[in-house]
């Protein structure tokens, strides 16, 4: 499936070139037969849909990687009358075995929890710079595959890591890889489909996340030595090895960079996959004629080009405090699921489960509202349920108050969904992945202060350290992006710097 696809019979450019009277005026009819050529292979064929569900499924993975740390840390369970539950009574015999309890990180020790985590979450920072970067460089295959190799050797090793420090290491590998695995998949999807199709792909990349984290709490649930439970997650990700021979590059970001050789390759077996076929002097039309910033030399595109020019300094910056905030509400609500008390696997689950109908939301509503109003929309009433939890929750049943957080987690994943979609068309294909892994990267300090705040600041002064401070930062990063950000929705994805200043998108 992977390289040696043979061309297609030749037609002509005519039946391409009708796609072309459904695209705005103010586009140069060069961009249109670009478009033009990706849509006449289909937008959401056969293809397509089988490679994205291919890079779609190591994200249920990367899930139970950045949420495993909840669960190997936990108080040490155990096991009464075949029960696996938190109970501490005389009657329990056999104890599980937690990282908590190997390198005795409760009581004044309990700064080491927030500390692996937070060491995972730069980890992931770095990552989502290189890996960004890396993608709008050299592709977005390889940065998939070495990731994915990353994840898997550093997961493997942290069944036997012999120290906590070590431990932290190796989880910063896997925060490594993370980004370049995620946030690659989405921006790879992006350019895989039609402009119609492109709502959906990071909800289905989201599905997937949700079903890693869902099966990462069954798991904890029934493994309850933290060692095989980083063991269950780490060998089935083996076969991940085989992508190197069945993932294609991205057909846009080739020609972009003038591969149009290889990209000839990708479009051929595009069109043996869907039943179609590729025009023989595609190259000459789009090689000839695309826009000057898109044909300059390929490395000539850096992260200084996001705040170069007006608009994408605008885009850089809204972006620059959507992300942080965003992934702080996310990770934060997710690792203390049981902020307003309950059963840890309880929260945890149902938190999970209350993806799903975000996910839903998100999918019906993305090309309906369009991406602005979904994003603000959403992460204003998470701020304001939020708020609303607060006030009342002393003076309402606590079964409301513990809804009321599992809506607001809804909502927060309903923005975190959406932001990628909106991030990824804000932006032009020469620089997308750089613009997508240094959002990523600002991203990163917020998650690694949802850290501190989960795992240490909420034990020792209560709920009030993350309640307060989610609210007010939730209501500035809708107002941002309300007042500074354009709509994308059915809207042509950029490929220059120039169509962004020089004409709306």
């Amino acid at each position: 499936m992977a390289s040696s696809a043979k061309v297609t019979p030749v037609k002509d450019l005519a039946h391409l070139e009708e796609a072309a009277h459904h695209e705005e005026d103010n586009v140069s009819n060069d961009k249109i037969k670009l478009e033009s050529l990706f849509e006449g292979l289909g937008t959401f064929g056969r293809f397509q849909q089988i490679q994205f569900i291919l890079i779609c499924i190591p994200i249920a993975f990367v899930s139970m990687h950045v949420m495993s740390w909840t669960f190997v840390v936990s108080s040490a369970r155990r096991i009464c009358n075949g029960t696996n539950e938190t109970l501490f009574d005389d009657g329990c015999k056999e104890r599980a075995y937690s990282a908590s309890d190997r390198w005795e990180m409760d009581g004044d020790n309990g700064w080491i929890k927030a500390t692996v985590q937070a060491v995972y979450f730069i980890g992931q920072l770095v990552g989502s710079f290189t890996c960004g970067v890396m993608a709008d460089k050299i592709g977005r295959k390889k940065v998939l595959f070495w990731c994915l190799v990353l994840q898997v050797a550093c997961a493997l090793l942290l069944v036997v890591a012999p120290t906590w420090w070590i431990y932290a290491i190796l989880k910063a590998g896997t925060g490594f890889s993370q980004p370049g695995i995620y946030g690659v998949a989405v921006v790879l999807g992006i350019e895989l489909v039609g402009k119609q199709y492109r709502s959906i792909i990071a909800v289905i990349a989201n599905v997937f996340s949700v079903i890693g984290g869902m099966g990462l709490a069954i798991l904890a649930y029934f493994i309850v030595d933290y060692r095989f439970l980083h063991a269950a997650i780490a060998i089935p990700s083996l076969i991940f090895i085989t992508y190197y021979w069945i993932i294609h590059e991205s057909a846009r970001w080739l020609v972009s960079q003038e591969k149009y050789d290889d990209a000839n390759v990708v479009l051929c077996a595009t069109a043996n996959w869907n039943k179609k076929t590729v025009p023989k002097d595609w190259a000459n039309h789009v090689g000839k004629k695309m826009d000057v910033t898109v044909t300059k030399k390929k490395d000539t595109f850096g992260v200084i080009d996001l705040i170069r020019t007006p608009q994408m300094r605008k885009r850089t910056l809204a972006n620059f405090v959507m992300w942080p905030v965003t992934t702080m509400m996310y990770y934060g609500m997710t690792m203390r699921s049981d902020v307003g008390g309950g059963s840890l696997f309880v929260t945890f689950i149902t938190s999970q489960i209350m993806e799903l109908p975000a996910v839903i939301i998100t999918a019906l509503l993305i090309d309906r509202l369009g991406r602005k109003v979904m994003y603000s929309g959403s992460i204003f009433i998470a701020g304001l349920l939020l708020l609303a939890n607060w006030l009342t929750h002393d003076m309402i049943p606590h079964e409301y108050a513990v809804v009321m957080l599992m809506v607001a987690k809804g909502a927060v994943s309903v923005s975190y969904t959406v932001m990628y979609t909106y991030t990824s068309e804000l932006f032009p294909t020469v620089i997308r992945n750089t613009a997508v892994g240094c959002c990523s990267t600002i991203a990163r300090f917020g998650a690694i202060t949802a850290s501190f705040i989960a795992f240490f600041l909420v034990d020792k002064f209560g709920r009030v350290v993350m309640i307060v401070p989610f609210t007010i930062l939730a209501i500035c990063a809708s107002i941002v992006s309300w007042l500074m950000l354009p709509e994308t929705v059915n809207k042509q994805l950029p490929d220059s710097i120039s169509e962004i200043e020089g004409n709306k998108i």
